[in-house]
């Protein structure tokens, strides 16, 4: 029979059993610091294939967690992709257990995302003249576009493409084939697009497969795009600080009737615009007659047309912390319409919709839905490619414009301070938040801008925080101004 000590002795060793266990497990993730996750960034930094980086989370895998993928149509790099080629601007998301004190975010399941980020596809403007050689193998060389190293081999597809002004020319050429005697470098200047497929590198550059070059224009529909957004304006009252008015097509906006404001978003703004862009001769149908305005809105946010109207949202200044962030916001702006994003997503978007219905995605009586469906899945992925390219042009500029590109990131963290990290914009893809964004911007930093002296790289000025300051006091007169309304 067992005594009663000798119950008393064995009921002690399984608590203290219990209680070793149980602080093993509070000292490893301590429960009130642990919970489960979902985070979706960009890799920005690699210590192993299963310890990297996202931002400023530090995501650990252990080698059974496998990869999962999302996949564009026709995209065949999951079939070779392994762990170990998880890079620098890799697209994750990661569900996992986080450990808010040490930052630690152990994996339990990791999917990629391959479409414009491990398999590219893009089209861009030429930052620079490509120094471009042939031999008997083909063209070797580096194209600068897009924020990107682009390598050419000679396995890389080499071609220029006629724009529509040259198609109706007869007297040109029209043999432009990959090899054809039409596509010299001779012929490129900065005014070309370039739409190049390739595979990221391990040292950030893309590696091309095939590229093609073709001029830029202004097409009828394009011109026409143009003069639905001229902008109709009645100036502020500044003496009488009564707000001015922006109309455009259906967009209505309240100008702020503050000058120095209005002044220095003007000056801001044209000191970004890319210098081939404003060297343009007044007549040529390229040069984008850039306007820049501060409007009465309460949130974080600018928005560019094509015709070169860029809006600012008085509700920046509430969230940015410098000019350099500032500085980022309307590069990303300007770099929407220099890179002609709106007209190339209505053509993109048309002739995808003709496509779908062509395939028979159009069914009578509810299949619309059907169209729309798919037809906003297309938008989503396009829209974000683009966002994608605003911010690495936007990058560019801002650089070229002497301002600390390090701040580009640095806005989304006090977006994050300010409105939370779940802050999205509807022209991104739903998993989109200020840690994507952040991530993105991070990696590209890496990849492209290691060498960077930022010694004498602008941040600040004292003219943006006096304009901060005024926007807070606009804000608060309107305040008073309402309450005294509904007295």
């Amino acid at each position: 029979m067992i005594s009663a000590l000798g119950l008393l002795l064995k009921a002690l060793r399984m608590h203290r059993f219990i209680a070793k266990r149980l602080l093993c497990v509070l000292l490893a993730c301590p429960a009130a610091l642990c919970k489960d996750a979902t985070i979706h960034g960009f890799v920005t930094a690699i210590k192993s294939p299963t310890s990297f980086e996202i931002d400023d989370y530090k995501v650990t895998r252990n080698k059974t967690v496998t990869l999962d993928f999302e996949t564009a149509q026709n995209d065949k790099s999951p079939t070779t992709f392994q762990p170990e080629d998880i890079r620098i601007g890799t697209e994750l998301e990661v569900k996992g257990e986080y450990d808010e004190a040490s930052g630690e975010l152990k994996a339990k399941a990791i999917k990629v995302f391959s479409f414009d980020t491990l398999t590219i596809n893009r089209t861009a403007l030429l930052e620079k003249l490509p120094l471009l050689t042939k031999n008997g193998s083909g063209w070797t060389g580096v194209i600068y576009a897009d924020g990107q190293r682009i390598t050419v081999s000679p396995a890389t597809i080499v071609s220029s493409k006629p724009n529509l002004a040259e198609r109706q020319d007869s007297t040109r050429d029209k043999n432009t084939t990959s090899e054809g005697p039409s596509f010299t470098p001779d012929s490129l200047n900065l005014d070309t697009f370039v739409s190049y497929e390739g595979m990221r590198q391990a040292d950030g550059s893309i590696q091309a497969q095939k590229i093609e070059f073709q001029h830029a224009e202004l097409a009828n529909g394009e011109a026409r795009m143009w003069r639905r957004f001229a902008p109709r304006v009645t100036e502020p009252d500044y003496a009488g600080l009564q707000p001015g008015e922006l109309k455009m097509h259906w967009a209505r906006f309240k100008i702020v009737p503050n000058q120095e404001a209005q002044e220095y978003i003007s000056r801001l703004g044209n000191a970004l615009i890319p210098a081939h862009q404003k060297d343009l001769p007044d007549g040529d149908p390229l040069k984008i007659p850039f306007k820049f305005y501060l409007v009465d809105k309460k949130s974080f946010n600018a928005a560019s047309y094509p015709n070169g109207v860029v809006v600012v949202h008085s509700g920046v200044f509430d969230v940015l912390e410098n000019e350099a962030q500032l500085a980022f916001v309307l590069s990303h702006e300007i770099s929407h319409a220099v890179e002609k994003h709106l007209w190339l997503q209505h053509q993109y978007h048309r002739n995808e919709l003709i496509a779908l219905r062509a395939g028979g995605a159009l069914i009578p009586f509810g299949g619309a839905i059907v169209t729309d469906l798919l037809a906003a899945g297309i938008r989503n992925q396009y829209s974000r490619s683009l966002e994608n390219q605003a911010d690495r042009v936007g990058l560019e500029w801002m650089l070229a414009a002497g301002y600390d590109i390090r701040q580009a990131p640095q806005s989304w963290k006090a977006v994050s301070r300010m409105k939370g990290d779940s802050v999205t914009n509807p022209f991104w893809s739903s998993h989109d938040n200020a840690t994507t964004r952040r991530s993105y911007l991070m990696a590209e930093l890496r990849n492209n801008y290691s060498d960077v002296d930022y010694s004498n790289l602008r941040k600040d000025s004292d003219e943006f925080h006096r304009v901060a300051g005024a926007m807070k006091e606009f804000e608060s007169r309107k305040k008073q101004e309402d309450a005294k309304s509904t007295e």
